[in-house]
């Protein structure tokens, strides 16, 4: 009879699979800031390869320090707009929506969908998604883009 129970309990227990479960990684690194680690970054492909425009691709950030969800906005559109993305404001209202803040440990992903759907996860549970195709090449730019605030973290998600 235990040996029943506990099999019909791992089978109620939702297992939550991760948004990049059927994607490989391209490259990884850490994002520091004088000298605070903000997170660790990983980028995934369906191939493992990094091409611009070609998608599915995950972007997921494990955050080492607490942020609040305010910061993490600011900080989002001050890089669209140093790098010169042609951003919306209605992403900004979507992700103010979307985001938690974030305490050390927690993971928030990005998933681009070939489809152009761009998904976030938080902890691995779907948090929404936007519809936006021209939103998830802006969000990635942040970390991708040849003039990102980091060229080194962004050679290492390319796999370089």
């Amino acid at each position: 009879m235990k040996k029943w129970l506990s099999i019909l309990f791992f089978l109620a227990v939702p297992v939550w699979a991760s948004p990049m479960a059927d994607l490989t990684l391209v490259g990884e690194g850490g994002m520091r800031w004088l000298f605070w680690d903000l997170y660790h970054a990983r980028l995934y492909s369906d191939d493992g390869r990094y091409r611009p425009g070609v998608f599915p691709q995950a972007l997921a950030l494990r955050y080492q320090r607490d942020i609040e969800q305010a910061e993490l906005l600011r900080a989002t559109v001050e890089e669209w707009r140093r790098l010169g993305v042609d951003w919306r404001p209605e992403w900004h209202r979507q992700l103010r929506r979307l985001w938690p803040s974030v305490r050390k440990q927690d993971e928030l992903v990005l998933r681009v969908e070939a489809s152009g759907i761009s998904r976030f996860y938080f902890n691995r549970q779907l948090l929404g998604e936007i519809a936006d195709p021209a939103f998830g090449p802006a969000f990635l730019a942040i970390w991708l883009s040849p003039d990102s605030r980091d060229p080194a973290l962004t050679r290492q998600l390319k796999g370089n």
